[in-house]
């Protein structure tokens, strides 16, 4: 069987990845680990090992990071023009999360 992903996906994985890269060296980036995660979220697969997987990992720590920034935004800590001038973070994703 041949693992695909959709481009949208693919696109979604870069961003997993700012969010747990510090841990590159420990965590699992592999292509197995590309299609696990994009068959967890497509279809709700269960991930093995997920604590392994990059990818689980760094939408793990996103999702933290989004609630974290609503909050701080909110509390006015923290603005959107920030974020947007962080040039971690692609523009297109932030549209869409904040």
């Amino acid at each position: 069987m041949k693992k695909k992903v959709s481009n949208k996906f693919r696109k979604m994985s870069e961003v997993y990845y700012i969010f747990s890269r510090e841990w590159e060296n420990m965590l699992d980036f592999s292509d197995d680990s590309l299609f696990s995660m994009y068959h967890y979220e497509s279809s709700g697969v269960p991930i093995e090992n997920a604590r392994n997987n990059g990818y689980f990992v760094g939408k793990q720590y996103m999702d933290v990071h989004i609630e974290m920034w609503k909050i701080d935004i909110k509390d006015r800590i923290l603005t959107k023009e920030e974020l947007y001038k962080d040039e971690t973070f692609p523009n297109w994703w932030l549209d869409k999360v904040l």
